[in-house]
């Protein structure tokens, strides 16, 4: 990546922070980068930030998730007081399924096609270092995840429940290893608990939850089933 990319991509960061009237100490508190790795950013002393420094950079600067990495190529970050207020949906909320569909809502598919643009806007750079792959490798990522997990979850609902035959054959070739997956790096807060809940529905998470979030996944499968029971 060109120098002064990493520049431009240095002053945002910094210029993020001092707006937020933050130090480097108290952004690496709110989340972000050690003070160290954010110091270094700001001064373009790293030429390749991984996934996980980018995403730690969007939750410390409190930045749109992505932000950072759209920033790294060249793009401008979105602070999260500048988006519209919007009440907070269990899981992803960006993606719901059926049992042969998957339905994306317009931001995820605004979303794919940035990232498409991102990807393309990469390829035509005449060198192409690991951070531009990376950055967008991190998006592509967490999106694709997204999607995958939400027809994996739709699939649960209509097919098992939290009190489940834990022998189940057919759940077990139906999500393969998917339950022991980790959140991508650059995964938000909704996506480990769509994780969660998940495993949940398959009686896995009984030592990851409270007696709220179990409450919380109880209402949110009850639901689904409620709906199924509606007459068409």
């Amino acid at each position: 990546m060109a120098e002064s990319e990493l520049m431009r991509f240095g002053r945002l960061v910094a210029d993020r922070r001092k707006a937020l009237g933050l130090t480097l100490k108290e952004i690496a508190e709110a989340g972000g980068p050690s003070d160290v790795t954010s110091g270094k950013i700001e001064r373009g002393g790293i030429a390749e930030p991984s996934a996980r420094t980018l995403r730690r950079l969007d939750t410390g600067l409190r930045w749109k998730e992505g932000s950072a990495a759209r920033a790294l190529l060249g793009g401008d970050p979105v602070p999260l007081e500048g988006l519209p207020a919007a009440a907070p949906a269990p899981g992803g909320g960006a993606v719901t399924a059926g049992p042969d569909t998957v339905t994306m809502s317009l931001s995820l598919v605004s979303d794919l096609s940035g990232l498409a643009k991102r990807l393309e806007n990469v390829s035509k750079q005449d060198e192409i270092t690991r951070a531009d792959v990376t950055a967008v490798g991190a998006e592509l990522d967490v999106l694709v995840d997204r999607i995958l997990r939400s027809w994996v979850i739709a699939q649960l609902e209509m097919k098992v429940g939290p009190e489940r035959d834990q022998k189940d054959f057919m759940v077990e070739m139906l999500i393969g290893d998917y339950l022991d997956r980790k959140p991508p790096v650059s995964a938000s807060k909704s996506d480990e608990i769509d994780l969660l809940y998940m495993r949940w529905l398959t009686g896995r998470a009984s030592e990851d939850i409270d007696p709220q979030m179990d409450r919380q996944f109880t209402a949110r499968w009850q639901k689904v089933k409620n709906k199924e029971k509606k007459p068409k």
